[in-house]
C-alpha cells in the first residue's frame, strides 16, 4: 500500500461522518483538517463537506482560512453548476423535440435527484443510455449545437458509446456520453438494457420537463456495479454515498425488487458487497434478507470474477474474448484493440503532423510494444 493509499484510509472515517452530515471532533485538530483538506481536492468533496459544516458550524472550529477556501470552492462549483444546467438541459431539450429520449445515469442524474443541490455532487461527463439506431440522429442534432465527436478508436465492438464535446463562449467543455450499451465488459453489457431503463424511468424536473433519469432500482444497479465493471474497485466516498442515499429511498416493495433483479442479472455478489461497505461506512439500512437472497446463489456468477483484488485489463480483455459468439467477433474485438483506425492512431500523435500516415507501420509497432511493456508491468 503506498504512503498516499494508506492517508486516504485514515481519512475515510473522517470524509465519510462529515459527507453524512454528522459531527467531527479531532484529537490533532490542525493536523487532521489539513488532510480533510486534501481529501476533499482529491475526491471534489469540497463543496459537499462546506455544506455539512454550515449546518454544524457551532460544532466545528476550522479557523478562517480553510473555511474561506471551502466557501469559494463550493461557491465555484455552484456558479459553474448553473452553466452547466443550462447546457445540459439546453441539449436534452432539443433531443427531446427531435424525438430522441435519452435515459441520463450516474453522476448527473444523482445530483439532480438524491442530493440536496445539484453541485454538491461532483461529475465530469453527462451520462445517458440511447437506443442503438438513435446514434446517427443524435450526432445531426447535437452538430447543430456545435458540438463535435471527441477523439476515440471508434471500434463499434470494443466501444458501445460515443462522446460529443463542446466549448462554450466561457471556456467551459461540455461532454455528452451517449451509451448503447451500460457497459463495454461482456459481464455486464446487458445487465440493463435502453428499454428496461425506458420502462421504469422517472422524470427530472429540475433539468426540464419531459427529461428523464434511470429509476431508482435500476438507479442502484448501476450505482453498485460501476466502481467494478469500469475502475476496478477503486472505492470513491461519493460513488459508495450515492448508494447509502438510494438504497436510503427504497420502499420493501423495492429493494425486493432491486433483489430480484441483481439474481437475474447475476451480479449479486457485487451488489451485496457494495451494499455491506455502504452500511459500514455509512450506516445504510439494508433489510437482513437483502443480504440472505443475494448471497442465496448456488452457480457462480461470472461478474463476480471482477471483485478479485488483482485483477488487470488483461484479465478483461480475455473474459470479453471467451464472451463473443464465434470466432469474427472474437477478431473484430481484437482487430479494434491492436489495430485501432489510423484516423485514430495518426489524430492521437498529432504533434507528428502530415508525416503521421506514412509512419503508421511504426506508430502500431508502438503502440502493441507500449501497452504490452505496460501490462507486463502492472501499469494496465
Amino acid at each position: 500500500m503506498t504512503s498516499g493509499t494508506a492517508r486516504l484510509d485514515r481519512l475515510r472515517d473522517p470524509l465519510d461522518e462529515l459527507v453524512a452530515g454528522h459531527t467531527v471532533r479531532w484529537e490533532d485538530e490542525r493536523a487532521a483538517i489539513s488532510e480533510i483538506i486534501d481529501g476533499c481536492d482529491t475526491q471534489a468533496l469540497g463543496p459537499i463537506v462546506y455544506h455539512r459544516l454550515r449546518d454544524h458550524a457551532r460544532h466545528v472550529t476550522w479557523g478562517a482560512d480553510i473555511s474561506a477556501r471551502l466557501e469559494a470552492t463550493a461557491h465555484a462549483a455552484a456558479a459553474f453548476e448553473l452553466l452547466r444546467q443550462r447546457e445540459i438541459a439546453a441539449v436534452l431539450g432539443t433531443l427531446a423535440a427531435d424525438g430522441i429520449r435519452p435515459i441520463v445515469t450516474k453522476g448527473v442524474a444523482l445530483a439532480y435527484s438524491v442530493y440536496d443541490a445539484p453541485s454538491l455532487r461532483p461529475y465530469g461527463d453527462i451520462d445517458s443510455i440511447v437506443r442503438r439506431d438513435s446514434v446517427d440522429a443524435i450526432k445531426r442534432t447535437l452538430a447543430r449545437l456545435g458540438y463535435a465527436e471527441a477523439l476515440s478508436s471508434a471500434g463499434e465492438t470494443l466501444f458501445c458509446q460515443f462522446q460529443l464535446v463542446r466549448r462554450d463562449r466561457h471556456g467551459l467543455e461540455h461532454a455528452f456520453d451517449f451509451h448503447w450499451k451500460i457497459s463495454t465488459q461482456a459481464a455486464f453489457a446487458e445487465a440493463l438494457t435502453y428499454e428496461e431503463l425506458d420502462a421504469a424511468a422517472e422524470p427530472l424536473p429540475l433539468l426540464g420537463p419531459g427529461l428523464r433519469r434511470a429509476g431508482e432500482v435500476h438507479a442502484l444497479l448501476l450505482a453498485c456495479i460501476h466502481p467494478v465493471m469500469h475502475h476496478r474497485n477503486v472505492s470513491r466516498t461519493i460513488w459508495l454515498y450515492d448508494i447509502h442515499l438510494l438504497a436510503s429511498r427504497l420502499s420493501a416493495c423495492e429493494f425486493e425488487q432491486f433483489t430480484d433483479l441483481a439474481v437475474e442479472k447475476r451480479v449479486a455478489a457485487i451488489c451485496a458487497r457494495q451494499l455491506a461497505i455502504a452500511a459500514s461506512r455509512f450506516g445504510t439500512r439494508v433489510p437482513d434478507r437483502v443480504f440472505a437472497a443475494l448471497a442465496s446463489q448456488q452457480a457462480p456468477e461470472p461478474s463476480a470474477a471482477y471483485l478479485n483484488p488483482v485483477r488487470r485489463w488483461h484479465h478483461e480483455l480475455i473474459d470479453n474474448f471467451r464472451a463473443r459468439e464465434g470466432w469474427i467477433d472474437r477478431l473484430r474485438l481484437l482487430r479494434e484493440v491492436l489495430l485501432p483506425s489510423p484516423r485514430y492512431l495518426v489524430a492521437s500523435h498529432a504533434r507528428i503532423g502530415s508525416f503521421g500516415y506514412v509512419l503508421l507501420p511504426v506508430l502500431y509497432i508502438h503502440r502493441g510494444l507500449h501497452g504490452a511493456w505496460k501490462v507486463l508491468t502492472g501499469r494496465k
